[in-house]
């Protein structure tokens, strides 16, 4: 296990703070043929109760008993006793599971989402072989955004992302006004305040925000104020999204109970893993939410976690938020890039890639 940090590009402002960097923790398994996984455990301020202090401790102790389990099996079985060590730990658990997989999937001589969608999905399609991705606009400035919009419009992506929140109702407004105009009525524009407004100033800002025809916003009110959120379902033609409501099964049933939200916005990388997520998103499926799928600013590891399970779960419609290229100033790992608009996949073994650096 190595202890990493990885700078932004330019710090990333959410509605919780404004972000210089990352930190996250990368994990390696090796089974007695010499074959390996690779996992990442990065804790997100705000998403759940872990920090990076608890999810290397709990880490540390399931990576001690791994040590004396046989790892060779083709099934990815997380062991009782590990798992009751990483129980409450989600992020741990995200970088024990993906590890385990990806082990699993190389062993197999399989890419990890073909092999994801085989165990975990076996209701979906074949897995895909490419995957519709997002872009995140990081412009502060309303000339900045649209500039920005402007240019993920001409490089094809059918969706674009808009941190909300932190910041006066009338400069988001410009801001989403900017978006609009750079990205044009095509491309699908999404809103994430992080839980930044009360309940009055998401019923506002939903008012407001209505005529730019936003797909949806994630997280308006505070991930424990399910009742916020489905006050505002149905106030204007903007969807709410859960992202931080959704920490977990428990989270997601009482969303899905709570009619609290229309999408739900799953992160492999805070929710457990991919085969957890998978779960998740079959249910939320069943209960007629939409899935998004998305990385929580990871580095290469955790993100291209995320892509093979966009793949696994093989939902043409839908637009992950996947790309992780010119995020930080470097990472450890081959970036998830987009051309036109999509993610392709190596169809190499496993993750996609032999090893950080």
């Amino acid at each position: 296990m190595v202890r990493r940090r990885l700078v932004f590009q330019q710090p990333v402002r959410t509605g919780r703070g404004e972000f210089d960097a990352r930190d996250s923790l990368l994990v390696e398994l090796r089974d007695a043929d010499g074959a390996h996984g690779l996992g990442e455990a990065a804790p997100w301020p705000g998403f759940g109760e872990d920090d990076l202090v608890a999810t290397e401790r709990a880490l540390r102790a399931a990576l001690t008993r791994l040590e004396t389990m046989d790892l060779t099996s083709e099934s990815a079985t997380m062991p009782d006793p590990v798992a009751a060590t990483l129980e409450n730990h989600p992020a741990a658990h995200a970088a024990v599971e993906g590890a385990l997989c990806d082990l699993a999937a190389r062993r197999a001589g399989s890419p990890l989402a073909r092999w994801l969608a085989q165990r975990a999905a076996p209701s979906a399609r074949a897995a895909s072989e490419r995957v519709a991705c997002g872009a995140l606009l990081l412009g502060r400035t309303p000339e900045a955004v649209r500039d920005e919009a402007a240019q993920v419009r001409a490089s094809g992506y059918r969706a674009a992302k808009l941190k909300l929140g932190g910041v006066p109702l009338d400069v988001d407004v410009a801001r989403v006004r900017a978006a609009r105009a750079g990205l044009g009525p095509r491309v699908r524009l999404r809103g994430d305040a992080n839980g930044a407004w009360s309940r009055a100033e998401a019923a506002r800002a939903f008012a407001a925000l209505a005529v730019f025809e936003l797909e949806y916003v994630e997280q308006p009110v505070a991930a424990e104020d399910l009742e916020g959120l489905a006050a505002l379902r149905g106030r204007s033609s903007v969807r709410v999204a859960a992202d931080e409501s959704v920490a977990g099964e428990p989270g997601l049933r009482a969303v899905i109970d709570a009619r609290a939200a229309d999408v739900v916005v799953l992160k492999p990388a805070l929710l457990g893993g991919p085969l957890r997520t998978l779960v998740l998103a079959a249910q939320a499926r069943t209960a007629g939410l939409d899935v998004v799928l998305t990385h929580a600013l990871d580095s290469a590891v955790g993100a291209w976690h995320a892509v093979n399970c966009a793949a696994a779960w093989a939902d043409s419609a839908a637009v992950h938020g996947l790309r992780t290229a010119g995020l930080f100033v470097t990472d450890v790992g081959p970036a998830v890039e987009a051309t036109a608009g999509f993610v392709t996949l190596s169809g190499r073994p496993g993750l996609g890639f032999e090893s950080w650096h």
